[in-house]
């Protein structure tokens, strides 16, 4: 993997048009050309829900975000490579999806650097607590579903999708104590993954920024992407940071 490494998420761009969904691809864009302007090589690594919603047929040629597409390949053109890990949004990848990319994950993955070990999560499934949507991610990732879905028309099949997404939004508005039992819990879960050798774990999701120095280690939960702020981290080969665009 080529250094340094971005780490970003959560951008989910929508296919319904508006001014605010302008201003955010507008921001991507200008995201991209900064991170690409003194580089010609690194590492994008894109860490799940891209998009709010992304569907893939078999046999697929074409995309309702080509736009997007086209930004990520200007810069894969540029010689960056490009990582994905699938978010809960945007699980159902294929083969037209994946030429954008050099490498994708549908499950967490790591990274390998010298003495710095990183695991990636998109972060989703994490909360013991949170059984409801356990059940939900098993069944929407099951062979069964993803094959039946796709015998549904095209727009029956997304407006089923934009009303689960809109539903699961009510969980991106948190009061202080659910914060505290979701940080206390990812907490736990990333000290796992230090105490087996892990340096840095990182992930999105949960729509908020928290760093936290543990026992040998370092969480990091990446904010989302939006036409207003960039919240994304870069791995330079000694350390991770957290920065803003």
């Amino acid at each position: 993997m080529q250094l340094p490494i971005y780490f970003f998420g959560d951008t989910h761009f929508k296919v319904s048009k508006s001014n605010q969904e302008n201003k955010k691809v507008e921001k991507f864009s200008k995201f991209l050309d900064s991170i690409s302007k003194d580089n010609t090589k690194g590492s994008l690594f894109i860490m799940g829900d891209l998009f709010d919603y992304y569907f893939e047929y078999k046999n697929q040629t074409s995309s309702d975000y080509e736009k997007i597409f086209t930004k990520i390949e200007g810069i894969k053109d540029k010689g960056f490579k490009i990582y994905f890990i699938a978010g809960n949004h945007d699980y159902w990848i294929g083969d037209y999806f994946k030429k954008y990319t050099t490498k994708t994950f549908l499950d967490d993955t790591s990274i390998d650097y010298k003495n710095n070990r990183i695991y990636v999560t998109h972060g989703d499934g994490i909360l013991s607590w949170d059984n409801s949507y356990r059940l939900l991610k098993r069944v929407l990732r099951s062979n069964i579903f993803i094959k039946m879905y796709s015998l549904l028309p095209k727009n029956i099949a997304l407006k089923i999708a934009k009303k689960i997404s809109h539903e699961r939004k009510d969980s991106h508005y948190l009061d202080q104590e659910k914060i505290n039992r979701i940080h206390d819990e990812l907490d736990s879960f990333a000290q796992q993954k230090i105490d087996g050798g892990f340096k840095y774990v990182i992930m999105g999701h949960y729509h908020h920024l928290y760093q936290k120095e543990l026992n040998n280690g370092e969480l990091i939960l990446l904010g989302e992407c939006n036409e207003e702020n960039y919240n994304y981290a870069m791995f330079d080969g000694d350390k991770l940071e957290i920065k803003n665009f």
